[in-house]
């Protein structure tokens, strides 16, 4: 009898823990609707100057993508900037090769240890999505990702 009890009692622990690992499934992990709702920000007025590229003596070069959850809301009309310090350095309008979308980045800076962030525009959820200290600026590095554009995460995402 005592067996029996205590083949119930795991069994219901069994049962309880599997219930516990279904309701913590990634669907909870990868509810990132929130960063899909339509927001309220106005296309950034972006500009660098016409000499920036002069007054300063390095570039770093990067092709980027937003991640793939924000593939289907992509437009001609969206935006990359790589600031650093807070300075724009770099703006780019999507792009396509071969039908694959792309930001290609120049990012003017000087040799040093200063970060690159990253800001995207998406015209069609009318929000900025930034990645503060992306990636120290190095001068002449061209970084991607298995020969792909580097892909930005502008949101978690556990997969």
């Amino acid at each position: 009898m005592v067996r029996s009890i205590i083949k119930t009692i795991a069994g219901m622990a069994i049962v309880a823990a599997l219930l516990f690992v279904v309701s913590c499934s990634d669907d909870d992990k990868n509810d990132f609707s929130q960063y899909l709702k339509k927001g309220k920000d106005e296309r950034p007025s972006w500009k660098i100057p016409d000499d920036m590229y002069k007054n300063f003596e390095f570039t770093m070069s990067v092709q980027v993508i937003p991640q793939d959850e924000l593939l289907p809301y992509f437009s001609d009309d969206d935006l990359m900037c790589a600031t650093i310090g807070g300075e724009v350095r770099a703006i780019s309008n999507l792009q396509r090769t071969g039908g694959e979308p792309y930001f290609p980045l120049l990012i003017a800076g000087d040799s040093g240890s200063a970060h690159v962030s990253i800001s995207y525009y998406c015209s069609r959820l009318k929000r900025i999505y930034s990645i503060e200290d992306w990636m120290p600026f190095t001068p002449g590095m061209s970084p991607m990702q298995d020969g792909k554009p580097y892909v930005l995460n502008f949101f978690p995402i556990e997969k």
